[in-house]
C-alpha cells in the first residue's frame, strides 16, 4: 500500500495552526521520508456475523462488546469486520534514537508517523469497502474511545493473532506495541450508515482516558 504523510494534519499533531510553509514544511518532509523509509506496513482482519442482543457479540471470538457506542455502531450491521494494523517496529526505532539527539525533531517523527498510520487504516477500509460491493460501512471505531473498553486491546488481538502474524501485542496497560499501531472495528450494513465528526472532546472517557494519559490517542495521534 502507498502510505502517505498528511502535512497539514501532522502540523495540527503538533500543536500548530495553519498551513506549514517554508523550514516548517521542509522538516516535515524530512521527518516524513525517514518515517515512510522505516515503516513497514502490517494489518491482519477477520469478518465476523453479528449477533444482537444486550450487548453485540461477535461470532468466533472470545469476547461481547459492552457499552453504548458499539451496540449504536453496530444496530444495522449484520457483520463486523476487526483489523489490526502497524507501521513495525522500525518506525518506533526511528522516534527513540531521535529522541537521544533532537528532542523537537523526534516529536515531528512521532507527528508524521501517526498520520502515516491513519492513512494506512483509510486504505485498508477503502480496500474493505471495495470487496464489499453493494455494503455499507460505518464509521471506524477503536477500543478506548467513548465507552468501548480499552482492555478489549489484548482479546482483539488474540483473536486476531497479531503477535504472530504482524508482530503486535497489548501490553499490561493496554497499550500497543509497536506504538504506531492501531485495533479499530468496522460494521457492514445492508443499508447507508449515518457517519460523524469524532474526537476527544466528544468522547465519554476524555477525563479518565489512558491514552491521553499516555500523551497519545487511540488512533495514535500524539497530543
Amino acid at each position: 500500500m502507498d502510505i502517505r504523510v498528511d502535512f497539514e494534519e501532522t502540523y495540527r499533531y503538533l500543536g500548530c495552526t495553519g498551513a506549514p510553509d517554508g523550514e516548517a514544511l521542509a522538516e516535515l518532509r524530512r521527518a516524513a521520508a525517514l518515517v515512510l523509509e522505516a515503516a513497514r506496513p502490517k494489518h491482519v482482519e477477520k469478518i465476523c456475523a453479528v449477533a444482537h442482543g444486550e450487548t453485540p457479540i461477535l461470532a468466533g471470538t472470545s469476547f461481547a462488546l459492552p457499552g453504548r457506542a458499539a451496540a449504536e455502531l453496530l444496530r444495522e450491521c449484520s457483520e463486523c469486520c476487526l483489523f489490526c494494523a502497524t507501521l513495525g517496529s522500525g518506525v518506533d526505532g526511528l522516534i527513540r534514537r531521535w529522541e537521544l539527539r533532537d528532542m523537537a525533531f523526534a516529536l515531528t517523527l512521532d507527528a508524521c508517523a501517526s498520520s502515516a498510520v491513519e492513512s494506512f487504516c483509510d486504505q485498508i477500509e477503502d480496500e474493505l469497502r471495495g470487496r464489499l460491493a453493494g455494503k455499507f460501512l460505518t464509521d471506524r471505531f477503536s477500543p478506548g474511545y467513548e465507552d468501548l473498553p480499552l482492555n478489549l486491546q489484548r482479546p482483539l488481538c488474540a483473536d486476531l493473532d497479531t503477535a504472530r502474524k504482524i508482530g503486535v501485542t497489548a501490553t499490561g496497560s493496554d497499550l500497543l506495541l509497536p506504538r504506531k499501531s492501531v485495533t479499530a472495528l468496522i460494521g457492514v450494513a445492508d443499508r447507508p450508515q449515518k457517519h460523524r465528526e469524532v474526537g476527544c472532546e466528544s468522547c465519554a472517557a476524555f477525563e479518565t482516558c489512558k491514552f491521553r494519559k499516555n500523551g497519545v490517542t487511540c488512533y495514535g495521534h500524539i497530543l
